[in-house]
């Protein structure tokens, strides 16, 4: 009974059975008693007619009997004949005693002696048998009564009956034929529709009713087919939106987190998997799981039972990997959130900011010593010339070589700060000529061979015995660059005593390399010894930002510059610088 189909089939089914079973029982009493009436009327006729034809036999009660045998419709027929005071004068059927009771008490001759005829039905008392009782009166006042017995009647009802029953059956048999092949013809009609929602069901949502199957259903189809437009409008809507989303999401560079209201998470974009990766396949689990930090999972437990208070929550805070990453991280539940819905986590990494504050905040104290050095020995050489007036010319000397050596030195450290505000701003531009990189670079040299002779380090360089093509280049920069790498090389290698200076031709590029015997540069602070401000773990004195103006300079040349250490120890500067086209 579960199925539309025999639920038909049963419907119709028990309404034919109904239907039959009321004609049925209506069409049996209706034989029975009309079966009765045709008897009665029969045998009522037939009793005044023998009652009139009785005296022209002249009282030969047997003559009539035969006669009437003969012609009389209803088979085994009782004809009897009684005197006025209720005697049988003559009987056509013996009893089974052999003797008649006296008949003037009997319902129907009492009703003939009455009204002139009479009938009833009753189980004859000499027979022994159920007999329907028609009398006539006759001349003298004698009663002639026909009796027949209703076991025949009984088996013409029956005959009858089974007849109506077998009709019955048939028309039975004929409903479940027509009850089946409706419930066919619907299930037909059913069918396209039911294929239409399961296509729907199943993502299919451009599947439409093409044929409308019958009247009756045509406004169902129609429904159904709004219903799958309606749908697909709404999918489609809700998939361009999906994609907006995504589109968005994908494109930032902070990682998006949604958690649901228990904190579970339920999105990511890329930028999160790339900085926590395995969260994108983490659906359903606490962020703790992928993000192990206490703190973020401590503060979402926080913000999520809490009340709302109809107004938005928004929680921030940072949190540090053992990776060494420093995230910044902001969690916001909105005012009015959804039952479906907790908060938002938005991860941005600042672990770039974090070093570069470090890195400002060093070269701020860098910057300030630096430049308190100089300025001390310049104040405080000034201050003791002018107190003593009769120092030696030794003193004398030395005090003003100092000064003038600190004056350059702050002159050198402003110039450098004054040319990183020029890079920074854009107005860092070069003066390009045609120049000799090899006459620039011996200059170099020669400038500060003496100066490292005199601080006890030997600067080796050997020119080449191939003439060098002229470039296109700023000569004063691309001096700045040598000058400020031969200053590195004696400022962190000097300890090696020695630095190899060369100028070669590779291919189309003249590359310049500056090697000292020092300590090197720690092989985890290599990335970051080009970058502004930074020192690393070097002591050297110097702003930090001498070696960021270089490949800068380098840069716009069109060039490298590269830093490495050296085999056997110390560090190796790469100048390359290409030739002109």
């Amino acid at each position: 009974m579960k199925s539309f189909r025999s639920r038909i089939i049963t419907a119709v089914l028990t309404a034919s059975f109904l239907s039959i079973a009321i004609t049925v029982f209506y069409g049996v009493r209706t034989i029975d008693q009309s079966q009765r009436l045709a008897v009665r009327d029969r045998l009522v006729s037939d009793a005044a007619m023998a009652a009139d034809y009785y005296p022209k036999t002249g009282g030969a009660a047997k003559d009539l009997y035969t006669l009437l045998s003969g012609r009389m419709h209803l088979k085994g027929v009782r004809l009897t004949v009684m005197d006025p005071s209720g005697t049988i004068v003559f009987d056509s059927a013996k009893p089974k005693d052999g003797s008649f009771d006296n008949h003037k008490d009997r319902p129907e001759v009492i009703e003939a002696m009455k009204s002139g005829s009479g009938y009833s039905t009753r189980d004859s008392a000499s027979l022994g048998l159920e007999l329907a009782y028609a009398t006539s009166a006759i001349e003298g006042g004698g009663v002639l009564r026909l009796a027949v017995p209703m076991e025949n009647v009984h088996r013409a009802i029956h005959d009858r009956t089974e007849l109506f029953i077998q009709v019955g059956i048939w028309a039975a048999l004929i409903s479940l034929v027509i009850a089946f092949l409706v419930s066919q013809a619907l299930r037909r009609s059913f069918s396209p529709m039911i294929d239409i929602v399961e296509a729907i069901a199943a993502g299919r949502f451009n599947r439409r009713i093409r044929k409308y199957p019958g009247k009756e259903f045509e406004p169902l189809a129609r429904a159904v087919n709004s219903m799958a437009e309606g749908i697909e409008e709404q999918v489609h809507a809700y998939a361009d939106q999906t994609a907006q989303l995504e589109a968005v999401l994908n494109t930032m560079e902070d990682g998006v987190l949604v958690l649901g209201p228990r904190g579970h998470i339920r999105r990511c974009n890329l930028a999160l998997e790339r900085a926590f990766p395995g969260v994108g396949n983490a659906r359903g689990r606490q962020c703790v799981e992928v993000i192990p930090h206490p703190a973020l999972q401590k503060t979402v437990d926080e913000i999520l039972s809490s009340p709302s208070d109809g107004t938005a929550r928004t929680v921030s805070l940072h949190l540090g990997l053992t990776s060494g990453q420093v995230f910044s991280v902001l969690l916001s539940r909105p005012a009015q959130p959804d039952p479906r819905f907790g908060l938002v986590a938005v991860f941005r990494d600042v672990t770039e900011l974090m070093r570069l504050e470090q890195v400002r905040r060093d070269f701020v104290a860098n910057v300030s010593h630096e430049l308190r050095t100089p300025l001390t020995a310049i104040s405080g050489w000034g201050e003791t010339l002018l107190a003593d007036r009769e120092r030696d010319q030794i003193q004398l000397h030395r005090g003003l070589r100092i000064i003038l050596n600190e004056s350059r030195r702050l002159s050198t450290m402003v110039e450098e700060l004054l040319e990183f505000s020029k890079m920074e701003d854009g107005r860092f531009t070069l003066q390009l000529e045609e120049m000799d990189l090899q006459a620039e670079f011996e200059d170099a040299i020669f400038t500060y061979r003496e100066l490292f002779r005199q601080e006890g380090i030997e600067l080796r360089y050997e020119p080449g015995e191939e003439i060098l093509p002229p470039i296109s280049g700023d000569p004063e920069r691309l001096k700045q660059v040598f000058c400020n790498v031969l200053d590195n090389a004696a400022k962190h290698g000097g300890a090696g005593r020695r630095i190899d200076a060369s100028l070669t031709r590779e291919g189309t590029n003249q590359v310049v390399r500056v090697r000292d015997y020092g300590p090197g540069v720690p092989a985890a602070e290599l990335p970051y010894v080009k970058q502004k401000f930074y020192k690393g773990s070097s002591k050297a004195r110097g702003s930090g930002i001498g070696l960021a103006v270089c490949d800068e300079i380098v840069r716009l040349h069109g060039g490298t510059f590269d830093i490495a250490n050296a085999e056997g120890g110390g560090a190796v500067v790469t100048i390359c610088i290409p030739e002109k086209e």
